[in-house]
């Protein structure tokens, strides 16, 4: 979790601030878009009581082209490191059997097994490829792996139609995300020479993005904003592959989780400008505790708690929990609107065929919509327990931003002086076509809230569940799912710490649900001889009030 983070009694909350905002004509007068990545819809709620889940009888083949080799069903998954798939342009298509002529979802197990090098085809393998022997992309977590998302859920509401703006991985989706367009330019200083595209260079400082985007839009319309962004390492690959070495993230520079500065509007602005409006993560928090959080917040991890695979789901779940935690506990929390979602589906399984809405201007891609991935939202205003079917993207918060703080003014090159051959601006897209020719209106976020009604107290959750639970049973070998060759496993986590926490806490591990009493303590690692077959660990925590976090998900070890 955040340094500096707490856990506090609700009667503690302090007095909620005045509604104001810029024009807004709701409550809502802060925004935050919490941006975590590469899941899918079904891998995190696939299970959701009356949410669109898996269909009765789902089996995705090995092999589409061999479908007599087998088939892969849903599966609980419970560890908290998975695989994943490689996620990009041409993965999706192949994950969606094309889905402009045709869609049958068939291709996630046989891109993972390509993506991993073959790995699935063969008897071993070794480190974060053990998910590729599960299938992990066919996984799926419910409440015991995810219990704070699935509390959201069913406190506040649940996105089920909620697609990534771009058919592809992260650059196009953070692209998107903050100008509702993906492109490349052959004059990077000029956006008339711009034209869609599934993929475009990665963000960095010889690379310069000149079309209008929304922190532009933003400063036009006297709307308050920051992108913070966690800083440590970033793990993605160029190409929205499978694995890559980890790489430095940093706020100030432009990455594949930060373009800002590679906006040719930001960098004309100065230095001082982006640093007022690109900070590191770490002053969010003095930021809500202080009074200085802007209208418009974009919150983006760094890899630790991104929940990106290798990155475990509970570090990340943790993560948007601090921050949640943190406004739930301001001044803030009567006029917030938090969006909680994943950039885009990480190769894991989703049964829902997205819609088709434009194409790269060589005809070759679908650029938009993306695959499904979950959606949150958290707020005081927010209609209790609901479900929203209807059809959203990640540019929908543009859309809601754009109402609810300018007055429903769209985002419009021609007003900045650009000229720009988008083939629409997505903000204005109001219908969606599939394959067969089926049509949906897109829905509208507004829709989620009830400002008629009490306004929803806050849900306190435990950020005290130990994350980075790993097992060791030979060298080198980590939640591998393999036969160790010793019979003790060595279980190990990390310990919940930060200025705040009401600790000391005393640690229990469970094997296969059953406590293991040579692991109750402070130590953050203990040693169990667990006998032959497949066993998972998980842990918890209990703090100095005995009170007990939910227990983590699992690592795995296989005694032979």
């Amino acid at each position: 979790m955040l340094p500096g983070f707490r856990v506090v009694p609700a009667a503690a909350l302090l007095v909620a601030a005045n509604f104001v905002g810029a024009g807004a004509a709701t409550p809502i007068a802060h925004v935050i878009i919490i941006m975590q990545e590469n899941r899918s819809f079904d891998q995190y709620f696939g299970t959701y009581p009356g949410a669109d889940g898996f269909p009765v009888g789902t089996c995705v083949p090995l092999d589409p082209a061999k479908p007599r080799r087998g088939c892969v069903s849903p599966f609980h998954d419970v560890h908290d490191i998975n695989s994943g798939g490689p996620h990009g342009a041409p993965n999706a298509i192949a994950d969606l059997a094309n889905g402009v002529t045709i869609a049958r979802m068939d291709g996630f197990v046989r891109q993972q097994t390509a993506g991993a090098g073959g790995c699935g085809d063969r008897p071993k393998c070794s480190g974060s490829e053990a998910g590729v022997l599960r299938h992990d992309v066919m996984g799926y977590h419910n409440a015991s792996e995810l219990p704070n998302y699935w509390a959201y859920a069913q406190h506040f509401v649940l996105q089920d139609q909620l697609f990534e703006g771009e058919r592809s991985w992260s650059v196009p989706s953070h692209l998107d995300l903050v100008s509702e367009w993906t492109a490349t330019c052959t004059n990077p200083l000029a956006a008339s020479t711009c034209r869609t595209a599934t993929t475009s260079p990665k963000p960095g400082r010889r690379v310069t993005f000149p079309w209008e985007s929304l922190f532009q839009f933003l400063d036009l319309h006297d709307v308050s904003w920051k992108y913070y962004l966690g800083e440590g390492t970033e793990p993605d690959c160029d190409d929205g592959a499978m694995t890559c070495a980890p790489q430095n993230q940093t706020s100030l520079v432009p990455s594949i989780w930060n373009p800002a500065p590679s906006f040719l509007y930001v960098r004309d602005q100065g230095d001082a400008y982006l640093a007022t409006h690109n900070p590191p993560m770490e002053l969010l928090l003095a930021d809500v505790t202080e009074g200085r959080l802007a209208q418009l917040s974009w919150v983006v991890p760094q890899q630790n708690f991104s929940e990106h695979p290798p990155a475990g789901i509970t570090a990340g779940m943790e993560y948007v929990t601090s921050i949640v935690n943190a406004v739930m506990q301001s001044a803030y929390w009567r006029d917030t609107a938090i969006f909680i979602a994943w950039d885009d589906w990480g190769g894991f399984y989703d049964h829902v065929v997205p819609p088709n809405v434009d194409r790269t201007d060589d005809g070759q891609f679908v650029a938009g919509f993306g695959l499904r991935v979950p959606g949150l939202l958290v707020s005081a205003w927010a209609r209790p327990g609901y479900i929203d079917h209807s059809v959203l993207s990640l540019d929908s918060y543009a859309t809601f931003i754009e109402d609810n703080f300018a007055g429903s003014a769209r985002l419009d090159p021609a007003a900045v002086g650009n000229v720009e051959h988008r083939p629409d601006i997505r903000d204005s897209v109001t219908k969606v076509t599939w394959f067969n020719g089926a049509t949906a209106n897109v829905g509208q976020l507004i829709d989620e809230f009830d400002f008629s009604q009490s306004p929803l107290p806050p849900l306190v959750l435990s950020t005290h569940i130990p994350t980075g639970i790993l097992t060791a049973c030979r060298a080198r070998a980590r939640d591998t799912g393999q036969p160790c060759t010793r019979r003790q496993v060595t279980i190990s986590w990390l310990p919940v710490n930060g200025p705040r926490v009401p600790g000391p806490f005393t640690y229990h591990v469970t094997r296969d649900g059953m406590e293991l009493p040579q692991c109750i303590g402070n130590s953050t690692s203990c040693v169990d001889t667990p006998g032959a077959g497949a066993h998972m660990y998980r842990a918890y925590s209990e703090d100095a009030a005995h009170v007990s976090s939910p227990a983590s998900a699992a690592a795995e070890a296989d005694e032979p």
